[in-house]
């Protein structure tokens, strides 16, 4: 699934193609992944809308339109937002949203598992949203915050790590990669750490998100950014992936276990 460095290269290489463009129309051939309003009601509010700003928070792309209409997008596991400029029909093209200098912003999604709303600023309609977390970024994540999290949790730390409401936007790469970092086992109890080590978290999971970003994401199979190209950071990961191989850091052979209901790969001996 996308994670916050994927969706926000995705925001980042559309934003110059969409910027003050109006959708001139729109064409849907799987209707089920549009969740409001029902499926012409979708097509027809949008069309003729301009649109003003393209922003993200945690795993959503917020498409800013004039009218004082948001649209919500959330890719989930296979979802890509493709910009197109030659007349190219991307593979898994779902929804097609022709703009008004004649480019299209193709949705595309092998599995249909992601959703959209179009709804009117100030809304809740779309399940957590609205009871996102911090983002993990410089300046937004403070400390005595992610501390707090960490301390009143009895669930794993990967747990709280994956834990929307906790902190927006980390999923199951960059959680293992901040665990690695911090020399953390993903299944220690999240109260269990002391002051020392969840300040070594706190810097490890800045640390990722930030490189994930840098390296426009990490692509193993479907994720590409928002002009079809695909991330390097997959390059750069220390333990995510890498189940049976040695660890770059010790030698030691990366294992696997699940924690939180997601497989995790972790050093033995780097991480306790």
């Amino acid at each position: 699934m996308p994670e916050l460095p994927e969706v926000e290269s995705i925001r980042r290489t559309l934003a110059p193609h969409l910027l003050g463009r109006r959708v001139a129309a729109v064409k849907i051939h799987v209707g089920r992944m549009i969740k409001h309003p029902g499926e012409e009601a979708f097509a027809a509010a949008l069309t003729g809308r301009v649109i003003n700003n393209l922003l993200r928070r945690g795993k959503y792309l917020l498409f800013d339109l004039d009218g004082d209409k948001l649209l919500v997008v959330h890719l989930r596991m296979t979802g890509a937002l493709i910009v197109t400029t030659n007349g190219d029909v991307p593979d898994y093209g779902r929804i097609d949203f022709t703009l008004s200098d004649g480019s299209h912003l193709w949705y595309t999604d092998v599995r249909t598992l992601g959703t959209l709303h179009l709804m009117d600023k100030g809304e809740t309609i779309v399940k957590g949203l609205a009871s996102l977390g911090p983002e993990p970024l410089e300046g937004q994540l403070a400390v005595p915050y992610f501390q707090s999290a960490l301390k009143k949790r009895k669930s794993t730390v990967k747990g709280v790590l994956l834990d929307q409401s906790a902190i927006a936007g980390i999923g199951n790469i960059y959680a293992d990669e901040a665990l690695f970092l911090a020399g953390i086992r993903p299944d220690r109890r999240a109260d269990s750490l002391g002051i020392d080590e969840s300040e070594k978290l706190h810097w490890a999971v800045l640390a990722v998100i930030a490189q994930g970003i840098e390296n426009r994401g990490t692509t193993f199979r479907d994720y590409k950014d928002g002009e079809g190209k695909k991330g390097s950071n997959q390059e750069h990961l220390w333990v995510y992936g890498r189940s049976k191989q040695p660890c770059k850091k010790c030698g030691a052979v990366i294992e696997y276990m699940r924690v939180a209901g997601r497989g995790t790969a972790y050093c033995p001996h780097c991480q306790v």
